[in-house]
């Protein structure tokens, strides 16, 4: 059998669209001979449908979009496509998560998503009752959906030791493949693990195993692509690109040889994470139906990397830097922000601020108690009317304004709301100040000189909010913090690597663990809450992220007993 796995770039809610997409890879599919093609979840409705589900029309709008696409593709192969359908039940949600297969102009489903226990499945799905099954030329394939292929996994036990197990059941049904739809997200270092699990399942039930994965950036999270196929031995038969949409395809009729291209993963950590951003700041941007963006670059190491990424990933034209120098800005930031929009062929634009400081001044100077040393009133305004000044730029320019906060400094609530807070996409918000280093001089290699100049690396990190401020006067140093702040937000990691058989990197600052300035570190990660949750979504890339995967009461005092 010759199988497709059709990894596509699909919208939230654009059923249409969707549809035009799928047909068309299927069309290219049948171009090579392919008996099934294989879409990934939901990839008719788009992936995290949420609160779409419930609009008027719009599951009858997805029903009438598959009876179409049956149609069209009637004398072409079969297809198993990812889609929402109502739930026949009269109780419970209105829709469940599915599978549907595409043959002969008709249209069924095949199965429904089981493990619906978690996020956007839990709160709009009602859960199936088992994996499907279907038979095509003498193959029994069992069908399943993203989680519902974790069952033979350990750390998926360990984790859901008393959940229903789909995947087992499905197995001791009797099958010669797992077909498998997935919306599997993009984490840094997560593919290895992913295909580990598969290969794994696959060899344990001694079955072929076909993983159809998404690309492309929904809202914050950016799904990777590289498409799976494992033979009975759990050994790789096909890998499809990563980052960019394919039509996988690996014929099985000569196993165990079965043919299928590998496509090269990326060649190091920082490759992937730089081609995450870059996927999903261009899909971000154009799925909101805008083309052309904004960003202050302060001469810094963090607006540097966001102005390459947007470079990247939009076009230089596209991409319009903005110098808003104040009293306290160093000669150097000028020179160096300078440089960098040379090097990326960027536009820019400066609007000193000094005028509007002694404006606000003035205005405020009646109103104003005397302030102390420690007062940050002054410093968060000159933010303040950096954050207005891009708003400005953008609106009259129809541009989108790009924030350029890392993940140590939203961990530490280093930022001021509505300031260097503004903006419609962090784009390296979560990405720790260490790994923006790293990207920065992986990005430099890759072009063969320094378009990032060496003088922004080599730059002490500072805000200039007032003179000879330095990052490190108000938090650890990086190198110390962003280890401890992991270890934080994702305890389990280390849990997850026993499991596993691997053993955890050590990370710059393990060596000296310090209790006292974990319990300040978490303090203020619980204290900077209120601030993340009014600042822009930011790309997720980590295995834990602020916002979905990081939750703590905005109005809480963290303490613990001596």
């Amino acid at each position: 059998m010759k199988i497709a796995l059709l990894q596509c770039n699909t919208v939230a809610g654009d059923v249409k669209g969707n549809a035009g997409r799928i047909v068309a890879a299927v069309r290219q599919a049948a171009d090579m001979g392919v008996s099934l093609c294989v879409t990934s979840e939901l990839a008719l409705s788009g992936v995290a449908p949420q609160a779409l589900l419930m609009a008027g029309g719009f599951m009858e709008g997805c029903r009438h979009a598959l009876h179409q696409m049956a149609e069209e593709l009637a004398d072409g192969p079969a297809a198993l496509v990812g889609a929402p359908v109502a739930n026949p039940a009269r109780t419970g949600k209105c829709a469940s998560n599915a599978a549907v297969l595409l043959q002969k102009g008709v249209c069924g489903v095949v199965s429904r998503k089981v493990f619906c226990a978690l996020g956007d499945d839990a709160r709009y799905f009602e859960r199936g009752v088992s994996c499907g099954l279907m038979t095509l030329e003498g193959w029994r394939l069992g069908v399943v959906i993203c989680e519902d292929a974790w069952g033979s996994n350990s750390f998926w036990k360990i984790q859901h030791a008393n959940a229903h197990n789909p995947l087992m059941e499905l197995v001791t049904r009797g099958v010669d493949a797992i077909v498998h739809l997935a919306a599997s997200p993009y984490v840094l270092e997560g593919q290895g693990t992913r295909e580990h699990m598969l290969s794994h399942v696959a060899a344990r039930h001694h079955v072929h195993l076909f993983s159809a994965n998404l690309v492309g950036g929904n809202d914050d999270v950016v799904y990777h692509g590289q498409s799976l196929a494992f033979g009975p031995t759990g050994s790789l038969l096909a890998r499809g690109t990563p980052f960019e949409e394919d039509v996988v395809v690996l014929d099985t009729g000569g196993s165990p040889g079965s043919s299928g291209t590998i496509a090269p993963a990326c060649g190091c950590v920082e490759e992937e994470c730089w081609r995450a951003l870059v996927l999903g700041t261009r899909d971000y941007v154009r799925k909101c139906g805008v083309s052309r963006v904004a960003l202050g670059l302060s001469g810094g190491m963090d607006s540097a990397l966001v102005a390459a990424v947007a470079a990247e990933a939009l076009g230089a034209e596209n991409v319009r830097g903005v110098l808003l120098p104040s009293p306290y800005t160093s000669r150097e930031s000028l020179e160096y922000a300078a440089q960098l929009a040379a090097n990326l062929h960027i536009e820019t634009v400066t609007v000193p601020i000094a005028p509007i400081m002694g404006a606000f001044e003035a205005a405020l100077d009646p109103v104003l108690a005397p302030s102390d040393e420690s007062d940050v009133t002054f410093e968060n305004i000159q933010a303040r009317i950096r954050g207005a000044l891009l708003m400005a730029i953008a609106n009259r320019e129809r541009r989108m304004v790009l924030n350029t906060a890392n993940k140590s400094e939203s961990a530490m609530g280093y930022c001021t709301l509505y300031g260097d807070a503004v903006g419609a996409l962090g784009v390296i918000g979560d990405v720790p100040k260490t790994m923006v280093y790293r990207l920065a001089r992986w990005y430099n290699d890759l072009r063969g000189s320094d378009v990032i100049p060496e003088s922004i690396l080599q730059r002490p990190p500072t805000a200039e909010l007032r003179p000879g401020q330095l990052d490190s006067d108000s938090m650890p140093p990086y190198d110390i913090l962003d280890p401890i702040v992991e270890r934080l937000m994702d305890p389990i990691v280390e849990e997850e690597m026993q499991v596993e058989g691997r053993e955890k990197a050590v990370l710059p600052g393990d060596a000296e663990r310090r209790p006292d300035m974990e319990s300040e570190v978490y303090a203020r990660l619980c204290r900077a809450e209120f601030k993340r949750r009014q600042a822009p979504m930011a790309l997720r890339v980590s295995r834990r992220a602020f916002g979905a995967g990081w939750r703590v009461p905005v109005v809480t005092h963290y303490s613990l007993p001596e």
